[in-house]
């Protein structure tokens, strides 16, 4: 599936209705543009899938899916600039375009405005209240030159896939990954699969220019007298009340 055909297919629907006086047509056109709103950002999640672990591409939810998203590559609802010139003089410039793309900003500011216009709307005393038209019709014509101007930018889906940092969790398997900032020494990364508590600590090699990464685990010992093996603890499974097992000698520790 192309998501901006279809994209581009839902706003020319919208379009078509719009302006209008019915409720009913309005409610159809916000329909085709909260569509729209999803599928940009879906395709925008695409071009980072390779950093993406299973439970973010089973996220639905473009508001949690581009939150998600931002805490990989906090530059990707950001456009990029493309220049390109000629190879005998500098100067003559042969493009120079900008990535229009749908921020997190604009997402947050339309989705659930126009997703309030498939709902009834009802007062204190729960009587019916009518949309403005006049209103939403503004609201949506609005919505309707943001999202053509992202869907015909004249430059998309540029992402930098040779500079995403990525690994495979050492816990769960899962594929743990960002976009480097290269301005911070160093950071934390969690393993985005809600069902893992592994993190790890991601340092930047100034000297190879590179980043590298290490378990965020903590050493033990286990609370047999008789055994005292040493193990590594996730720092993210320090919880009061957390178990773990001693793989020496069995004993079920209790982490008080």
């Amino acid at each position: 599936m192309n998501y901006r055909d279809v994209a581009r297919g839902c706003l020319i629907r919208a379009s078509a209705m719009l302006p209008s006086n019915s409720e009913e047509i309005l409610r159809y056109a916000a329909l085709e543009l909260r569509q729209c709103l999803e599928c940009l950002i879906y395709e925008r999640a695409w071009c980072y899938k390779s950093v993406l672990s299973n439970d973010d591409l089973k996220e639905w939810q473009p508001s949690r899916l581009i939150k998600r998203l931002l805490e990989i590559a906090p530059y990707a609802d950001k456009g990029v600039r493309l220049t390109m010139a000629s190879t005998e003089d500098e100067n003559d410039i042969i493009m120079d375009e900008t990535e229009r793309v749908l921020s997190r900003k604009e997402l947050s500011k339309h989705y659930h405005k126009i997703g309030s216009y498939l709902h009834a709307s009802f007062n204190n005393d729960l009587e019916p209240i009518a949309l403005n038209t006049t209103s939403v019709n503004k609201t949506l014509e609005r919505l309707s030159i943001l999202l053509d101007e992202v869907i015909n930018s004249p430059i998309a889906k540029l992402v930098p896939k040779a500079g995403l940092f990525t690994f495979d969790c050492k816990k769960c398997g899962e594929r743990v990954g960002c976009e480097p900032d290269y301005t911070v020494s160093e950071f934390n990364l969690h393993c985005s699969n809600s069902k893992c508590s592994a993190s790890y600590e991601i340092t930047f090699d100034a000297v190879n220019h590179q980043l590298n990464y290490r378990p965020d685990k903590v050493s033990a010992t286990c609370a047999n007298k008789d055994c005292l093996n040493p193990v590594s603890i996730w720092q993210r499974d320090i919880k009061h009340g957390n178990t773990f097992t001693c793989g020496k000698c069995g004993l079920l520790n209790i982490i008080g």
